[in-house]
């Protein structure tokens, strides 16, 4: 192989026309398409950027309204701690209506006097892991005094239980969601400590329950395991938490 120190400059182009310029095209070709590849799967976060300003200004429209009906004397200025996690937050979930009021009650809430003492800065992050159901279903349990569940097994050879559904609730609260998803959100409320769900703690008024033996999933299941079902009462408790996030952001 030559030395390219002895080669003319004729020589160097017939070597880069021959074999360097054919591979730096290959080459350039595939460092053109980085940028645009990368641009495709950025195009979401660039349409939010876009978005971004017209939100911040609907938020503050909406925020407004919240609070246009309280006494002056009553708002104060909001803690960054909750208002920018909470602004950035609902920048990408402005479209959800269940989860975006929550994020203006919790805004409205630190505005105010009345409600600042019973926020926390962590309701925020809360949000963020709570889905439409979530949201329906907390509401729903915030609003009833007596929260009976049951837990629905089948009986086994001595003594022996096997778990068909974990937490069974009234016939009303699946006309939010399905069973399958309606049992998703009781553990994910109980995750985020909105709630407690106990199986060792029950009503002694045993009426409470009647809503739920002659419901139509255990009436379902009743259909194929006949007698071999036992049914477990329990309670589902209102955490201290839960009563000042139900308090802030959902009413």
């Amino acid at each position: 192989m030559k030395n390219l120190t002895n080669v003319d400059t004729k020589e160097l182009k017939e070597i880069y026309d021959d074999a360097l310029k054919p591979t730096l095209r290959e080459t350039g070709k595939v460092t053109a398409l980085l940028p645009r590849a990368i641009k495709n799967a950025l195009s979401k976060v660039e349409m939010w950027c876009l978005n971004k300003e017209f939100i911040v200004e609907e938020f503050k429209i909406e925020l407004e309204q919240k609070l246009k009906n309280r006494k002056s004397g009553n708002v104060v200025d909001a803690d960054p701690r909750v208002f920018v996690p909470t602004l950035q937050a609902l920048s990408y979930s402005f479209d959800e209506k269940e989860i975006k009021n929550l994020y203006l009650n919790l805004m409205a809430s630190d505005m105010n006097s009345k409600y600042k003492k019973k926020v926390h800065p962590g309701f925020s992050l809360v949000i963020q892991q709570m889905d439409a159901v979530d949201v329906k279903l907390f509401t729903m349990l915030y609003n009833n005094q007596v929260l009976p569940v049951c837990e629905l097994s089948e009986k086994g050879n001595k003594d022996s239980f096997n778990c068909l559904v974990e937490y069974i609730l009234p016939d009303q609260f699946y006309s939010i969601a399905s069973t399958h998803d309606i049992l998703n959100s009781l553990n994910n409320l109980e995750r985020l400590e909105l709630i407690k769900i106990s199986m060792v703690e029950y009503y002694s008024d045993k009426s409470y329950y009647e809503s739920i033996e002659n419901g139509n999933l255990v009436l379902e299941y009743k259909k194929e395991y006949e007698d071999d079902l036992d049914l477990a009462y329990g309670l589902i408790k209102k955490t201290q938490f839960g009563k000042n996030f139900y308090d802030v952001c959902c009413k």
